[in-house]
């Protein structure tokens, strides 16, 4: 009985992700889709799973988030950060349908252009998001006592992470040899 003494959740809390829950859920349900009205860039990638408004979204994010580790050409930059999209791409081809489909309807509730000037102050594509506010917004989320936005954005980050640090185009970036520097160790 001393389990149920303590207080595990807050009746604010519930009632606060109930809510935001429930505006989220009706927001991506209801037919609110991002307007097709932004000029998404064609990147030229091949991605199974993200279209291009999510290749954007990710985009934005990765270079937001990993930019002290970004080539300053921009060419370079360019190119790690769309095997950066590719290699998020990859990661949520992979994962179950049930989990796909909470992804494509997150990303589409944040490409709504409301949802995306009232969370990080631009209504227009990503690519013209203050990178400082969208980094403000994201901080923000990870303390939040919100414990939906709090897994957003260790999604988001999570994702971002693994797919800078898992291509090789990154890997000279940060000083990592590859996996090949390696082979002839042994360990014990």
């Amino acid at each position: 009985m001393a389990i149920l003494d303590q207080k595990l959740i807050t009746r604010r809390t519930v009632v606060k992700t109930s809510l935001l829950g429930a505006v989220f859920l009706y927001l991506t349900t209801s037919g609110c889709q991002g307007k097709e009205t932004n000029i998404t860039k064609d990147r030229g990638l091949e991605c199974r799973f993200l279209d291009p408004s999510g290749q954007d979204l990710f985009y934005t994010l990765a270079e937001a988030l990993l930019f002290t580790f970004l080539p300053k050409d921009s060419k370079e930059k360019e190119k790690v950060l769309n095997e950066v999209v590719q290699g998020i791409d990859s990661y949520l081809n992979a994962i179950p349908p049930h989990t796909q489909a909470e992804i494509k309807e997150a990303i589409q509730f944040l490409n709504i252009g409301v949802v995306r000037w009232y969370v990080f102050g631009s209504s227009s594509d990503w690519e013209q998001t203050n990178r400082e506010t969208l980094i403000k917004t994201l901080n923000q989320w990870k303390v939040s006592s919100i414990g939906l936005l709090r897994s957003i954005f260790f999604l988001l980050q999570s994702m971002v992470t693994i797919g800078y640090f898992d291509t090789s185009v990154s890997w000279k970036h940060i000083g990592y040899p590859g996996p090949e520097h390696a082979l002839g160790l042994r360990h014990g």
